[in-house]
């Protein structure tokens, strides 16, 4: 698993990021929407109660290993694609992996299912 993740970092080229624009942009703003949307209407379908309906989408935030999979073997199916496929998966998951655990904690606790840290004076 770690080698896979390395593998992954390792073709990623930094300089490429700067040209995905609003492919990039689009991507991540899409991914965002659906989590959100998909855990609004999953909760509805099955009667969640309100609280988690409006916060779940957040939860969800967190990606990794099937992303950066995907993406890898897109662009070995798709070579001519692979310049942006994986510029995009990667940035994409480094900014959700970063953001993710504090965007999960978050809706968590708006939720309810877990307390606010107390503060140290």
């Amino acid at each position: 698993m770690i080698l896979f993740f390395i593998l992954a970092g390792a073709s990623l080229q930094v300089n490429s990021l700067n040209n995905l624009g609003l492919v990039g942009i689009a991507y991540v703003l899409l991914r965002v929407v659906g989590r959100i949307s998909g855990a609004w209407l999953g909760g509805m379908a099955c009667g969640a109660e309100p609280r988690y309906r409006r916060w779940m989408g957040l939860a969800l935030m967190p990606q990794a290993g099937v992303a950066l999979g995907m993406a890898l073997v897109a662009s070995q199916r798709f070579p001519e694609l692979s310049s942006v496929i994986l510029p995009i998966v990667i940035g994409a998951t480094v900014l959700f992996e970063i953001s993710g655990p504090v965007l999960t904690r978050e809706a968590l606790t708006r939720m309810g299912e877990v307390k606010r840290a107390q503060s140290v004076d």
